[in-house]
């Protein structure tokens, strides 16, 4: 491969490479990398996958990658679109059609992937910042599985226990607030390094991207970080040239993952 690939194109893939034929899936609104991932995986290996827009509701749009899931150019390309009380009940569990797989994001992430986007600071609701709100991270709850992506790695995004729970990573609470067919966040993908989940349900190093290294990714997080494997922590793997030419030609034609700004 010599085209240089931008950092934001190798999330996408990482993502779409993890999303499985037959599934339902869905993300929220300000999520360009996964649009781009659930788009690049019905047209690489999983074309039974359908997915779901969440900011707009449309039903495996084919739109060129837009900057939010609420853009109505969604809408033009879709398959079906559904009425905000149909994506609850998608998004609640209400059916059990397929396995169904959330993409989502947050402003903090813990060591067993719970996921904060209320606010950062404890004293609730005197926040030192406050964020958007859950919003559909409650969803999370309900999904078969999920993966979890950032814009930014370091240590006020990765902490040892998030201010907040938005949507419950893999602890014993999950039990109690959880349906038990969830299985919880299963990968979290970040601009350095692509991390999963060991035996004890915190995360652990699965690779580092080009031009990074573990040192560099550990030191960028606020708790310990182990290796996956054993030996040295590997790369992860680069797009090849179809999932390039695919995600440019098809998915991204306009530049939106190109040009997007991540730390």
């Amino acid at each position: 491969m010599t085209e240089t690939i931008t950092t934001s194109e190798l999330m996408a893939v990482t993502l779409a490479r993890g999303l499985r034929n037959e599934e339902w899936g869905a993300c929220g609104a300000n999520s360009q990398i996964p649009m781009a991932a659930f788009q690049l995986a019905r047209l690489m290996h999983a074309p039974d996958l359908n997915w779901l827009s969440g900011g707009g509701g449309a039903i495996n749009s084919a739109a060129p990658l837009v900057k939010s899931t609420a853009d109505p150019v969604t809408l033009d390309s879709a398959e079906h679109s559904f009425r905000l009380e149909d994506i609850v009940d998608f998004e609640l569990g209400g059916w059990r059609k397929a396995p169904t797989v959330g993409i989502f994001g947050g402003m903090q992430v813990d060591r067993h992937g719970n996921v904060n986007m209320v606010g950062i600071g404890r004293d609730y609701p005197k926040l030192r910042v406050r964020g958007p709100g859950t919003v559909g991270l409650v969803f999370a709850a309900y999904f078969t599985r999920t993966m979890i992506f950032v814009q930014r790695h370091d240590k006020r995004i990765f902490i040892d226990e998030v201010d907040h729970v938005s949507a419950p990573g893999r602890t014993a609470a999950r039990r109690e607030f959880c349906d038990p067919h969830s299985d919880g966040p299963q990968l979290v993908v970040t601009p350095l390094a692509v991390l999963d989940f060991g035996d004890d349900d915190t995360l652990r190093l699965k690779s580092v991207h080009p031009g990074h290294t573990p040192d560099e990714v550990r030191k960028r997080t606020g708790f310990d970080l182990p290796s996956s494997t054993p030996g040295e922590v590997p790369l992860t793997p680069s797009p090849t040239d179809e999932e390039l030419t695919m995600l440019r030609e098809r998915v991204d034609p306009g530049g939106v993952l190109r040009r997007l700004r991540l730390d």
